[in-house]
């Protein structure tokens, strides 16, 4: 540096030149700080264009305090609320070069200010230098996209199964196993985007700020990819299954007794539960008040068991092998009083106590945890013999391989005992904080869960897709303001033990069976959509009775064009017809079934026909759907509707599969010689393929060959007895439909008969 032109300090500490420098006469020294701000500023108002891509580079030295230190080069609005950080690590007493590049988001073009500093309530206060800073924009902002309405974004583009749904938003995912099948709980962040303000094309103008979620989301699935979406479960406020509760965030859910357990944080003040006879109910409070801390001793509390600033929230609850349960709490970054203030290496600032046989009874005082760079999200899950305890770290901590994790990520412990959490159990980082996979916008705040259902071992997350795909749209890429959605992705293990580093992907994770569609099923059932939402009836539901007639949603806000989507089912040997549970909003509408993909090969055209507004069943022959296929429910308005007219509501779906094979049989049994009886049995081919058949009884086998459509067949069995009882054959006829292989067997009855 040459001087000091274009460089500030307006928030304390000196600045001067001083001659130690990387390169050239000077470089750029702050002393006399006085907080973590008071580095050196530019000013850079108007000046980063939203959309372009940006390099920036500089050298930072310093020579007291820790032997390592971050340093945060920060673009921040002049009221110093959004800023965008990006740290480096640098060592002591060296020379160290920073360099970082970035696509320019809203919160880049938004900022007065660029600086460098030392991390937010870090007490790191020492002088340091700067030298060779630059910030140049490398490439200009790409051609926005023409864009018509956030509804007819794609935010789950066919054939990625993350996020797990593309039409409304959810976050802190927790999993329930009920009768076999998988339940994901959510943090209701829709609930708080309705209530945000909003630009003219519906994008958040304010950031998630949680302070209107009332609701928990739940969806399910049996496969992975085809989830039911079950709506949200009042908590709280008034109509809430705890109504003197203010927030319902960061669920945990578990089965016992065939009761639902469902914990949740009345924001940071406590953790709260309801119990349900079902995953969605009814409810009931069984305390009428917070479990954490209103049910801890008072001597706990009164001896500092919850330091100052200890967020009680983010709870996890979990059972062990022998019935014992477990309730996992707590958050923060720095917690206690002066002079003994904790954090953020290691704050102490969650805790784990034990539940009494009713699940909502603690079972003595509640034990600190000791998570190195702890800040929230704590999840509890055990494979093989050992226990792995992960969480969120905060965005201070200073990262020490195999000491102390990287910001913002989920690390996790390993022990033999499920209280037994101090820092020797941390075993290291499972998965790095979201941005890392998922680029702008998709930072921030990081809870998951881990979990194994039909064998295989799963991680769910939750990030900024949704929104991103939004922004994207509108030409502002990372303008997210922090609505997150729900993800899972593949859990594995190393021979030892330890977790692989799990990878976040927008492809997410396998189907693990077929759909089944011959029964009916709920139209809400998505694994993808386009324009489509969902919305509560009081109808029970068809498919789930077991939900106790609670969590049934239709599909709602269907315009020309949009499209519901199902992944992997299985027609087999083929579909004869479809039915849907309508309610007409529109006459004249209609429902294209397609295979493979929204411009697929049409097998049927359903007609939505009835009075409008009253619910109906209507049906439609199907064509050509056999074996597997991804299938896709087209909605058509009709001609002269208006564009943007909601056509239809729709409960469920069923499909009916056509009669297999289709073919007659008949068995006569005649007196050979006057001593032998010999059975005949006589086919037809009914169906329009050929059809290979046997037939087979107690005296023998035969092969009748193939049979041409519309064709007869016979074949003989001698018995070679002179006398039989009644009994039966077995015809089997076996073909090739739809490219598979398919065989059906028929007894056919036999008379009792006589040579004498």
């Amino acid at each position: 540096m040459s001087d000091s032109t274009g460089w500030t300090n307006t928030r304390g500490g000196t600045l001067s030149l001083s001659d130690d420098a990387a390169s050239g006469a000077h470089s750029l020294q702050v002393t006399a700080r006085q907080n973590t701000q008071s580095g050196p500023f530019a000013n850079v108002s108007g000046k980063i264009e939203v959309g372009a891509t940006y390099r920036m580079t500089g050298k930072l030295k310093y020579t007291a305090g820790n032997a390592t230190q971050q340093f945060n080069f920060t673009f921040c609005p002049t009221n110093f609320n959004g800023c965008a950080d990006y740290g480096h690590t640098f060592t002591q007493g060296e020379w160290g070069t920073f360099s970082q590049q970035f696509t320019a988001e809203a919160k880049h073009a938004a900022a007065g200010w660029f600086f460098i500093e030392t991390p937010w309530g870090s007490n790191a206060l020492q002088d340091f230098a700067v030298d060779e800073l630059s910030l140049v924009k490398i490439a200009d902002a790409p051609a926005q996209p023409a864009f018509t309405s956030l509804e007819k974004v794609q935010t789950k583009p066919v054939g990625d199964h993350n996020p797990l749904v593309g039409h409304k938003f959810g976050a802190d995912p927790h999993h329930l196993i009920y009768n076999g099948r998988l339940y994901i709980y959510s943090t209701d962040d829709t609930q708080q985007y309705e209530a945000s303000s909003k630009d003219a094309n519906g994008l958040p103008t304010q950031s998630n700020g949680y302070g209107a979620i009332t609701r928990l989301n739940v969806m399910s699935t049996s496969d992975m990819v085809n989830w039911v979406d079950h709506g949200s479960i009042p908590v709280s406020r008034e109509g809430g299954a705890a109504p003197w509760s203010r927030n319902s965030w960061a669920p945990a859910a578990i089965e016992k007794d065939g009761k639902v357990y469902l914990y949740f944080c009345d924001n940071g003040s406590g953790t709260a539960v309801v119990v349900g006879g079902s995953p969605l109910g009814p409810w009931t409070d069984p305390l009428g008040k917070k479990i954490i801390p209103d049910t801890v001793s008072p001597e706990y509390i009164a001896g500092g068991g919850f330091p100052a600033g200890m967020w009680l929230f983010d709870p996890e609850v979990f059972i062990d092998d022998d019935g014992e349960g477990y309730l996992y709490f707590g958050g923060n970054s720095q917690i206690g009083t002066a002079p003994d203030v904790q954090g953020p290496q290691n704050p102490k600032s969650t805790r784990v106590v034990k539940l009494k046989d009713d699940m909502v009874t603690l079972d003595g005082d509640p034990v600190e945890i000791d998570g190195p760079g702890m800040f929230e999200a704590s999840s509890m899950f055990k494979h093989g013999d050992k226990y792995y305890y992960s969480y969120s770290s905060n965005f201070q901590v200073n990262e020490v391989p195999g000491q102390y994790p990287s910001r913002g990520a989920i690390a996790y412990m390993m022990t033999d005992d499920p209280m037994d959490l101090t820092a020797s159990a941390y075993a290291g980082v499972a998965f790095q904080n979201q941005g890392t996979f998922f680029g702008a916008g998709n930072g921030g705040n990081n809870h998951s869960d881990m979990f194994t259902f039909k064998g295989e071992t799963y991680f769910t997350y939750h990030a900024q897709t949704r929104g991103a795909a939004w922004a994207a749209a509108l030409g502002t890429p990372g303008a997210t303001q922090g609505y997150r959605s729900v993800h899972i992705d593949k859990l594995e293990f190393n021979a030892d033990g330890t977790i692989k580093p799990i990878v976040g992907t927008r492809a997410g994770v396998a189907q693990v069976e077929s759909f089944d569609p011959y029964r009916t099923f709920e139209a809400e059932t998505l694994a993808w959509q386009l324009g489509v939402s969902t919305t509560k009836t009081d109808a029970a539901s068809v498919e789930f009775p077991e939900h106790n007639g609670g969590g049934n949603m239709v599909l709602s806000s269907v315009d020309d064009g949009d499209f519901a989507a199902l992944s992997g089912v299985d027609f087999g040997a083929g579909a004869k017809s479809v039915s849907a549970r309508v309610k007409p909003l529109v006459a004249g509408g209609s429902i294209q079934v397609r295979l493979d993909d929204v411009d697929g090969p049409v097998v049927a055209e359903v007609a939505v026909d009835g009075a409008l507004g009253e619910w109906t069943t209507v049906q439609a022959d199907v064509t050509g759907a056999t074996g597997e296929h991804d299938v896709f429910f087209v909605f058509a308005a009709p001609e002269g509707a208006a564009a943007d007219a909601d056509l239809v509501e729709v409960d469920n779906w069923a499909f009916a599969a056509a009669d297999v094979l289709a073919f007659s049989a008949e068995v006569t049994t005649r007196c050979v010689a006057g001593k032998n009886l010999v059975q005949t049995v006589r086919v037809h081919n009914a169906d329009a393929v050929a059809i290979t058949f046997t037939a087979e009884s107690e005296f023998g086998r035969r092969d009748l060959g193939v049979v041409e459509a519309d064709r007869g067949g016979s074949a003989s069995i001698n018995t070679r007895r002179s006398e039989l009882a009644a009994g039966t054959v077995t015809v089997t006829a076996t073909a090739t439909v739809g490219g598979e292989q398919v065989q059906v067997s028929r007894q056919v009855a036999t008379q009792a008969a006589s040579c004498g």
